[in-house]
């Protein structure tokens, strides 16, 4: 008897179809047609499970986003905090091939946002996401008394968001820094922040 799918799993794998699209020929080379063949399945299926392109490309971006969120809820029983936000903010790295994938279509996504206002709206959830997960670790820090005297939470904020996005395009974009060497940076900010503002580590 052929397996049953669901509609939700149907609509994950007809993004996943549009993913590979996207990582071959660009967000320029995704069509419904296109989509619809990558998946193994007819035009009229696929317009079944969406209404148009738009929409298609809003879930698939949105995908990403939710993926990366339910790889979060897995660290929730560490206890100390420092591995706790090495693991969480990890989680948005591409350190390894799921997560390479899933920032080269975010970043093309992205890009094609300037286009398609419903892409627009979803990379400013995301962001605004990103910026209060750095906000929650530095909270989390400051409530373990791991957040240096004099420090601003939204300023920290600011720059932790920074960082992980900066070492984001860095692993993703060159082969000079590797995922062992962006773990330590990470840590190494972290553990800094116990230090209190404007002072110099000897």
């Amino acid at each position: 008897m052929p397996k049953l799918i669901d509609r939700d799993e149907r609509r994950s794998e007809i993004a996943e179809a549009l993913w590979r699209i996207v990582l071959r020929e660009g967000v320029s080379g995704v069509s419904v047609r296109e989509v619809a063949a990558e998946a193994n399945i007819s035009v009229g299926s696929l317009r079944h499970v969406f209404a148009d392109k738009e929409e298609l490309l809003e879930f698939s971006m949105r995908l990403v986003y939710e993926r990366a969120g339910n790889r979060l809820g897995r660290h929730q029983r560490i206890r100390n905090p420092l591995r706790w936000a090495e693991a969480v903010l990890s989680e948005v790295l591409p350190l390894d091939d799921e997560r390479r994938v899933e920032m080269h279509v975010n970043l093309a996504m992205v890009t094609e946002s300037v286009a398609h206002p419903r892409l627009a709206g979803a990379a400013r959830e995301a962001h605004e996401g990103l910026r209060s997960l750095c906000r929650m670790v530095l909270t989390v820090f400051d409530e373990h008394g791991l957040l240096g005297a004099g420090r601003d939470l939204d300023s920290e904020a600011i720059a932790l968001h920074a960082l992980v996005d900066g070492l984001a395009m860095h692993l993703l974009l060159a082969d000079t820094d590797s995922p062992a060497r962006v773990r330590r940076v990470l840590g190494d900010h972290l553990t800094g922040l116990r230090l209190e503002s404007g002072s110099v580590a000897q």
